[in-house]
């Protein structure tokens, strides 16, 4: 999956804006880093997939991926920005789809003799702030490499935020996986093999956590229903049939402008 995000960037398009939602980095603190256009070639397509943790939308996202010979786009994100940085994955992925303050593990990259950690770290002024600086070069790394799957097409991305950052873009589908807390408990206790009791509370971390990441950089929790195209209540669905349902979009979705 490596070579999918190593291709040239491109101008990035201007990007109409949500009012009073989206509230992407300043423009001029990447002037020298613009991100490409999100906007995926003709007859191409975009799934964004938004979820509540426990609900199964990774799961249904693989499956639309898997049947519609489209690019599954998760964990992959974060190691790509975990190798643009020069840290391990494993440092991006504790914070991944938190809120700001939390990714310590990256200071250490822009303070270290990494040419890319080097370089970046001068988009944020003479004297930037170690939270301005963390904080925005994982937020900024990571709005890129989301894009930059956009611009290729055919491709489910799973949560970072995509339904925010491509939410104007032509020819792109944004999902929304939802299931009562009951259901996503019984599933979650499945899934990892916990208890009830821990269960919930997985779930409540989670919960906060993406909801504050979201809020924290795009104005928003992303549980506004005219963020999306299509919204699954898997408590009803199962995870083939929801995914069935996405499939059946797409040829639609190649008609949104």
């Amino acid at each position: 999956m490596a070579y999918f995000f190593r291709g040239r960037n491109q101008q990035r398009a201007q990007r109409s804006q949500q009012q009073g939602l989206t509230q992407v980095l300043p423009e001029t603190i990447w002037v020298n880093d613009p991100l490409p256009s999100g906007v995926p070639p003709e007859g191409s397509v975009v799934v964004t997939i938004s979820r509540q943790f426990g609900s199964g939308g990774a799961e249904i996202g693989r499956i639309v991926a898997r049947e519609s010979a489209l690019d599954y786009v998760d964990h992959e994100i974060i190691d790509e920005v975990a190798r643009r940085l020069g840290v391990n994955a494993q440092h991006v992925e504790h914070h991944d789809e938190q809120t700001s303050g939390t990714v310590g593990h990256i200071l250490e990259a822009l303070q270290s003799s990494n040419p890319f950690a080097i370089n970046y770290s001068t988009l944020f002024g003479p004297t930037p702030s170690p939270t301005q600086s963390r904080d925005g070069a994982y937020l900024h790394l990571t709005q890129k490499v989301v894009m930059e799957v956009a611009t290729r097409g055919n491709s489910v991305i799973i949560g970072r935020g995509g339904q925010f950052l491509l939410h104007n873009s032509p020819r792109t589908l944004h999902i929304y996986v939802f299931a009562p807390l009951a259901y996503r408990i019984e599933n979650v206790m499945h899934h990892f093999q916990l208890p009830h009791e821990k269960a919930v509370q997985l779930i409540e971390r989670r919960d906060y956590e993406i909801d504050g990441y979201l809020h924290h950089n795009y104005g928003s929790d992303g549980h506004q229903p005219n963020l999306y195209h299509l919204l699954i209540n898997t408590s009803l669905f199962s995870f083939e049939l929801a995914a069935r349902l996405v499939r059946e979009a797409l040829p639609l979705a190649k008609t949104i402008g």
